[in-house]
């Protein structure tokens, strides 16, 4: 049978330690080249809807050793905003009842079937916050106690969990720039993790004095500035703009998830998409950065496997980039939530049969 797993499901199913668990051996697995990872594919079109285009991503990859192989999509409209003067890239719920649709699936290696189709909402964003608590986790000094987070949102949220399950935080900073919302996942982290959490108005504030430094945003720019930074910290970041150039100059060393990995981006010709900034205009400062600091560069697979250096003391100033995700993220961490969702009773099951055919392909 078939398992049908809602958001709901998924996050009762997956706690951050094991997610963290699951994509450290992941990682360690791409090293070892006994699992793939293919680049990611995004297509956009025209909308009928103004100042919005659509966005059709797929991600896919697979490990040997969870005899498993997965492919993420998401069907999403997308606008930019401004705020504050600077471009946010929104995604707007425009399925029926004001939802998005993003969905993992889950294949079997040996059975060839799909085990599980599950929402790709909380998945997505324990993915990428459980790997920024994988490199903290190695780069992060051990007496670190105090996090500025920059940013509110849904993907902030897990950036906390994350970091908190890695290192004794005593202090989170939340910082953003919509007071309700920085307050609220300030009281909102205060009830469910043992830190003192703090709403802070000003990002440099928040920053000032921070062990971590953590980005979780949708900025078009950057949300930090080196002027900023001090010796020590370890800074984290979904995308390279987050940080300025300066931050990406001065630390040094700096860890990457997915530098080098292939990515495809295609867009019509329609006038409405000429001025659109992909995450493949955002790869092209990453190998930029590549070019000019790439001797102090390496990749989370490599620090994993000791093939290259983390932290080597105190003082030193460490960067972590997750960028562009990977398939053996949603692999791993879906194995994770199907294997805990079979002993729980979770989701709903259909057959099997409806997604095999006697026909050959």
């Amino acid at each position: 049978m078939t398992l049908i797993l809602s958001d709901e499901d998924v996050g009762t199913a997956l706690s951050m330690e094991k997610c963290i668990e699951a994509l450290e051996e992941a990682y360690r697995d791409l090293g070892k080249v006994t699992a793939v990872s293919p680049g990611r594919r995004d297509c956009f079109l025209a909308s009928t809807r103004p100042n919005t285009y659509y966005s059709f991503k797929t991600i896919d990859g697979g490990l040997e050793r969870l005899q498993v192989y997965v492919q993420r999509v998401d069907s999403d409209l997308i606008s930019y905003q401004a705020v504050n003067g600077t471009a946010r890239r929104v995604k707007v719920p425009a399925a029926p009842g004001n939802r998005y649709v993003g969905l993992v699936y889950l294949y079997s290696t040996e059975t060839l079937e799909l085990l599980a189709i599950m929402n790709d909402g909380h998945l997505q964003r324990m993915r990428v916050a459980g790997t920024t608590g994988v490199a903290a986790k190695y780069l992060a000094r051990e007496d670190a106690r105090t996090l500025a987070l920059l940013g509110s949102g849904w993907q902030a949220e897990t950036a906390a969990w994350a970091l908190a399950t890695v290192r004794k935080l005593v202090t989170i900073r939340v910082c953003s720039p919509n007071l309700e919302n920085r307050q609220s996942l300030a009281k909102k982290l205060g009830e469910t993790l043992p830190c003192e959490t703090i709403a802070v108005d000003a990002p440099g504030k928040a920053v000032e004095g921070a062990d971590i430094v953590a980005t979780a945003t949708n900025s078009q720019g950057p949300v930090v500035f080196g002027k900023w930074i001090s010796q020590g910290m370890h800074l984290t970041c979904i995308t390279p703009l987050e940080f300025d150039e300066e931050a990406w100059r001065r630390s040094d060393r700096v860890i990457v998830s997915s530098f080098d990995r292939d990515y495809q981006s295609y867009k019509s010709r329609h006038e409405s998409l000429v001025g659109i900034r992909s995450d493949q205009d955002k790869r092209s400062v990453e190998l930029d950065y590549g070019k000019k600091y790439g001797n102090k560069i390496a990749s989370l697979t490599d620090l994993l496997l000791g093939e290259a250096t983390g932290r080597r003391s105190a003082s030193e100033l460490t960067l972590f980039h997750k960028g562009v995700g990977l398939g053996i993220e949603f692999a791993s961490v879906g194995k994770v939530v199907y294997d805990r969702a079979r002993q729980l009773g979770l989701g709903k099951e259909i057959p099997t049969e409806w997604f095999t055919q006697t026909s050959h392909p």
